[in-house]
């Protein structure tokens, strides 16, 4: 997060001085959960969304909507009925079934992680003595297929040409009977047909629009009418009920500094396991962990992981600040170019060392920064450093996320946060706007990231203002307008990041909002806004961010990590109860709760 008067730069990151999901099917045992990236696109026309690697096999499938038609269901496992007693996660189309086979996922590019069900050969059952169905001769002319010994032909339907420009056999399997006339059920008219492994193709010429002489078969429909009635997987969902992940509740904490005085991590993950809050992002320092030889000294880390991991609170890890030894000033913000595989081998290693305990990993905070990039983010509100161009970040983001990936596939990956902010000067920052643009322009982006990470503002402002059509108070500065006359300084800055994703391709990938919050009285320059947030407020301004978040932003919003649970306690035990991060937090340096965690206890997690 970045906050201006005049251009007044502060980090909210982990105290510099103490930083030294996936699980099995509970439908059938022993089907591997759906890999990273999760995704959503919404179809109010059907009430579903098509999710994860089945929107991915839909958008990559030729006239999806043609081929696939809308989403009917939800993902559910169900056994399969061309391999008795195997199970398979499915998502129904209106034309198909999807299946996924983790068997092959991390091969051949993912292209047959997700196959189509054999519908045709399911709808064909019983028949296979027609004449249509029984094999025939090689006729020698290029349209027969050994492995169902049936043509492919272009006459009298054209068929043939239609399997070749829309997916052929990817989409549609091999022919298993010829052309041959039937009776559409439907209308009672004769039709040619042909029947393939996923589909049944129906030639009617007499349609005026040529884009749909040429009918594909309502199979997803018909086994899901016959087979499926009363399944909750098939009822209507709104679009806030149709995401493709269970929605993320979590916060910002510090789990360090166990021995100290002032540090309790059970009580911390127990505090909050009883808000409810099963999620934990926990910056580290890459700085404070390996050396120059290379050895990396996991020290508490270790610990952490194994403290979180037995109170049953998934973790999610932030990693800044490179050695100094890996950078090409000497400071510590992004590492050389020539040190990207030193960093994709340390983001390797933590991969495989904490690989199913550890549910997701963000690369780097707020690299819009100057000041994250050589210069000292905790000082007079941010100063040194020069902004790495968002290629360059990209460019170190993909190579940890390859071998984040080699050793953890479930492992999710989010993309830095920019902090929200309209400067445009690369000695201090650049616009988060700009910056997501440019991220996005980098055609390794798409690839590796699983999720995007957005720091929006807030400030003074309630979380429904918005400059300028509906401005924030502007209390306690001259005139009402400090923190209040630029986009920068509002929680739905959120809103102009995801209309950048939307402009370049990336609407589907969901957005991670791994910092938000409000200030409250603190005795830090830059924050004085927080003087006039009382801790009612703060509870009431958090509470509807989260219901913003959760239900208005659906079904592209999918986690929430507020800024912060104990940070006070760690303030006050280096004597500074009211330095700004405190100020941001739920809980009072003596442990008891402000309104704001006993809001969110209370709050429903759905």
């Amino acid at each position: 997060m970045l906050k201006r008067s005049v251009i007044v730069l502060v980090l909210l990151s982990t105290l510099a001085t103490l930083v030294a999901w996936p699980q099995a099917s509970a439908a059938q045992p022993g089907v591997a959960d759906t890999f990273p990236p999760y995704q959503v696109r919404y179809f109010p026309q059907t009430q579903q969304s098509a999710v994860n690697w089945f929107l991915e096999a839909w958008k990559n499938t030729p006239n999806a909507l043609f081929t696939l038609g809308y989403p009917i269901g939800a993902p559910f496992v169900e056994e399969s009925f061309t391999n008795p007693g195997q199970f398979y996660r499915v998502q129904y189309f209106e034309r198909g079934i999807l299946e996924e086979h983790p068997e092959n996922f991390g091969r051949d590019g993912n292209r047959f992680y997700i196959l189509g069900r054999l519908m045709g050969r399911k709808l064909a059952e019983g028949r296979e003595n027609e004449a249509p169905f029984r094999p025939v001769a090689n006729p020698g002319d290029g349209t027969w297929f050994p492995e169902t010994q049936h043509t492919l032909r272009d006459g009298p339907a054209p068929f043939r040409s239609f399997w070749q420009n829309n997916g052929g056999l990817a989409t549609y399997g091999f022919p298993i009977s010829e052309q041959f006339q039937e009776v559409n059920k439907a209308d009672g008219q004769t039709y040619w047909v042909q029947y393939f492994e996923r589909q049944r193709m129906e030639w009617q010429p007499q349609q005026r629009d040529p884009r749909f002489r040429i009918l594909l078969g309502l199979l997803g429909n018909e086994y899901r009418d016959a087979n499926h009635q009363g399944n909750p997987a098939f009822a209507p969902r709104s679009v806030d009920n149709a995401l493709p992940r269970p929605f993320i509740y979590g916060w910002n904490a510090n789990l360090y500094g166990q021995g100290t005085a002032w540090q309790d991590r059970n009580r911390v993950l127990q505090l909050s396991n009883n808000a409810g809050m099963k999620w934990i992002r926990q910056q580290i320092a890459w700085q404070d962990l390996q050396d120059r030889s290379g050895t990396i000294f996991w020290g508490e880390l270790d610990q952490i992981v194994e403290d979180a991991n037995r109170a049953g609170i998934n973790l999610f890890i932030g990693v800044v600040r490179a050695p100094s030894w890996a950078t090409d000033n000497g400071a510590n913000g992004l590492p050389s170019r020539r040190h990207f595989g030193t960093f994709a081998n340390f983001m390797g290693q933590m991969a495989a060392r904490y690989r199913g305990r550890v549910q997701a990993y963000q690369i780097w905070n707020e690299q819009n920064r100057a000041c994250e990039n050589g210069g000292d983010c905790s000082r007079d509100g941010g100063v040194g450093g020069t902004v790495a161009s968002a290629s360059y970040y990209v460019d170190m983001l993909a190579e940890a996320y390859d071998a984040i990936k080699a050793n953890d596939p479930n492992a999710i990956v989010v993309s830095g946060a920019p902090t929200a902010t309209e400067t445009n000067r690369s000695d201090i920052a650049i616009s988060d706007t700009e910056f997501t643009r440019q991220m996005f322009s980098n055609p390794k982006f798409r690839e590796h990231v699983d999720a995007i990470g957005v720091h929006p503002g807030g400030n003074i402002n309630p979380p429904d203002t918005m400059w300028p059509e509906n401005p924030g108070p502007g209390i306690g500065c001259p005139q009402g307008n400090c923190w209040r006359t630029s986009r920068e300084f509002y929680f739905r800055r959120i809103e102009d990041v995801r209309a950048v994703a939307v402009a370049n391709g990336m609407a589907d990938k969901q957005i991670w909002l791994t910092e938000f919050g409000w200030a409250t009285r603190n005795n830090t320059p830059g924050y004085e806004y927080g003087n006039s947030i009382s801790f009612e407020t703060q509870a009431n301004y958090i509470m509807r961010a989260f219901e913003i978040g959760r239900r208005s932003y659906a079904p592209w919003m999918g986690a929430m990590f507020l800024w912060n649970l104990n940070f006070a306690v760690s303030w006050r035990g280096v004597g500074n109860e009211f330095h700004e991060q405190a100020s941001f937090g739920v809980l009072n340096g003596d442990w008891s709760p402000r309104p704001s965690y006993l809001r969110i206890q209370g709050m429903p997690k759905n």
